[in-house]
């Protein structure tokens, strides 16, 4: 497929048509204790915060990296203390490649997804991104070394 056909199609392809459901969520006065343990039980790298259904904030293993671990922290504290407020948003009707753009500049790992009544409806990964563009590419993904910089002396099997 041509890069500008990918282009094309990356445009008109909308959030809502690649999404997993799964979308991991608490409300603010979750406990961090509670939370991580909410992200382990998950195997999920983050929490959309939510009240009355609307994204208040993103909590992610980004932010128990840089404001939990080492820190004297009080473990029933609520993760609004630590989440980040007031998260960038995606409407699912919006296409690919604005998401593509908007995690690539802001490299966000996950986007919550809100409909024109700024309701929740779910979260964008970049792991679901990723496995969307590969599709485009699947002899080049699936050629891929474990080292990018291996280099083969002699031909597979040989």
């Amino acid at each position: 497929m041509a890069n500008k056909a990918i282009e094309a199609l990356l445009k008109e392809k909308k959030i809502y048509q690649i999404i997993n459901p799964k979308c991991v969520t608490t409300h603010p006065d979750v406990s961090v204790k509670r939370a991580i343990e909410i992200m382990q039980e998950n195997k999920s790298g983050y929490i959309v915060v939510a009240e009355n259904n609307k994204c208040v904030g993103m909590f992610t293993e980004t932010d128990v990296a840089r404001k939990i671990l080492g820190k004297d922290v009080n473990w029933g504290a609520p993760i609004r203390q630590f989440m980040t407020s007031s998260p960038c948003v995606l409407n699912p009707n919006e296409p690919v490649a604005k998401a593509i753009d908007m995690m690539g500049d802001h490299r966000f790992y996950h986007v919550p997804l809100v409909d024109a009544g700024g309701n929740l409806t779910g979260v964008l990964s970049v792991r679901t991104l990723i496995r969307f563009l590969a599709e485009f590419y699947p002899t080049e993904v699936f050629n891929l070394p474990p080292d990018p910089n291996q280099v083969m002396t002699s031909p597979e099997g040989g």
